[in-house]
């Protein structure tokens, strides 16, 4: 006798039809260093049909020539679209890559002509006779909230202390959304309270997780590693404290090497003259790597460093690679990022230096490879901040938020609910 199925859990999602997901970003597909949002991308395509609308253009454009550069690719992308096998990162089989033609000023007579553009260019996503999800990692919407069951927003930084980003168009964009989203998720604390202060209500706390298999494939064991401190990101004037990454160098000469890779000021401003110093001093510039390659890189090295700068922008960031330099084996030492120093507070494998000084003398003392055991046991810790487990949380949450919103529309008046964090 065969035994009937269970029902489905009312509030699963589970036997309903999957969501049509819309993602509005804050970068393009093919930025060099990927960051939250084409995981995310990646991990609600797994299910759902997902639309991915590259940067709609919050930071200010420069007649310089990276800008002149990505401005032709994205007239090229707008053209012929994206490939789905790019070999620098692959589109995921259910997921579109987007690349509206708007002017990147997001204030006064540009808001008309750019709000019918972006509508036009998400028309198959407006027409999905599923659920329509919006998923958006910019406040700057043009109210397609309207044409969606469900919205959130996904902030990851308090977008409006970054220089060069149009200030105004994010804080009002915010205060509609609050009036707006459905959901909203923070990666840190203070990003969170932020949130909180412009009125959001429904807030999730998340903090940014990274592609740890692939870090602790690459972990080599202690005999294999170099004295070596790695810094892997953006080599930006406005994230990193370069007097500290002066003084480290220089500290470093005789013991081990700093090793730096990443785009050179991928988010405005220019490095290239800190660079040359750093490499003078004895620095070494590794260039912009594969995820592939940085895993291997970090994984012959002993120490992963957060030098940033103490400012308004990074005090709400949440460092993904916190747990890419513990998935490689590394200790970490950072500067005391608010959300570094508690994620410090519940491990001994990172530390949230004090000053300068201490920050260099805290690298000095574990420069030196650690023992098999102590790898180790940083690549299990790391273990629990993946995007396996957390890509799972984010198509349960997708899959959960259209049957919830038609269950608060279905509410009489004064009983609306909601999934709090």
């Amino acid at each position: 006798m065969t035994t009937p199925p269970s029902p489905p859990d009312p509030l699963s999602g589970a036997g309903s039809a999957a969501p049509t997901i819309l993602v509005l970003g804050t970068a393009e597909w093919n930025a060099q260093i990927a960051t939250n949002q084409h995981y995310v991308v990646r991990e609600l395509a797994r299910d759902s049909d997902t639309y991915f609308v590259e940067s709609l253009g919050l930071r200010r454009v420069r007649l310089d020539s990276k800008d002149v550069t990505r401005i032709a690719k994205r007239l090229r992308h707008a053209v012929v679209g994206h490939q789905k096998t790019a070999a620098y990162r692959p589109v995921p089989e259910r997921a579109t890559v987007i690349s509206p033609l708007i002017v990147p000023i997001h204030q006064g007579p540009t808001r008309l002509p750019n709000r019918l553009l972006l509508e036009r260019a998400v028309a198959e996503w407006r027409r999905s006779p599923s659920p329509r999800i919006l998923w958006t990692f910019t406040p700057v919407t043009y109210s397609l909230e309207q044409y969606a069951d469900f919205t959130l927003y996904h902030c990851v930084d308090i977008l409006q202390a970054f220089p060069g980003i149009d200030a105004s168009a994010v804080s009002v964009g915010e205060r509609n959304l609050a009036e707006r989203a459905d959901l909203t998720i923070g990666t840190s604390r203070a990003v969170t309270a932020h949130l909180a202060a412009v009125g959001f209500s429904e807030v999730l706390t998340l903090p940014n997780v990274a592609e740890i298999d692939v870090f602790s494939a690459a972990s080599q064991p202690a005999a294999q590693r170099l004295p070596a401190a790695l810094f892997a990101g953006n080599l930006s004037p406005h994230k990193l404290d370069f007097e500290l990454l002066r003084t480290l160098t220089t500290a470093l000469q005789g013991h081990g090497e700093l090793l730096l890779a990443g785009p050179i000021a991928a988010g405005g401003g220019g490095f290239d003259r800190e660079l040359a110093e750093l490499e003078r001093l004895g620095a070494r510039y590794l260039g912009v790597l594969t995820l592939d390659q940085l895993a291997a890189a970090a994984g012959t090295c002993s120490v992963g460093l957060i030098p940033y700068a103490l400012n308004d922008y990074t005090a709400g960031v949440s460092p993904l690679k916190c747990y890419e330099y513990l998935s490689s084996g590394l200790n970490v030492v950072s500067t005391p990022i608010p959300d570094v120093v508690e994620t410090a507070g519940a491990t001994k494998h990172i530390t949230a230096a004090s000053s300068t000084g201490d920050f260099v003398d805290r690298v000095l003392a574990t420069i030196r490879p650690d023992t098999d055991d102590v790898i180790k046991a940083r690549v299990r810790y790391a273990g629990d901040f993946g995007w396996r487990s957390r890509g799972g949380l984010l198509r349960d949450i997708a899959h959960r938020m259209p049957r919830r919103a038609a269950e608060v529309v279905a509410q009489p008046a004064g009983e609306t609910g909601g999934i709090r964090g």
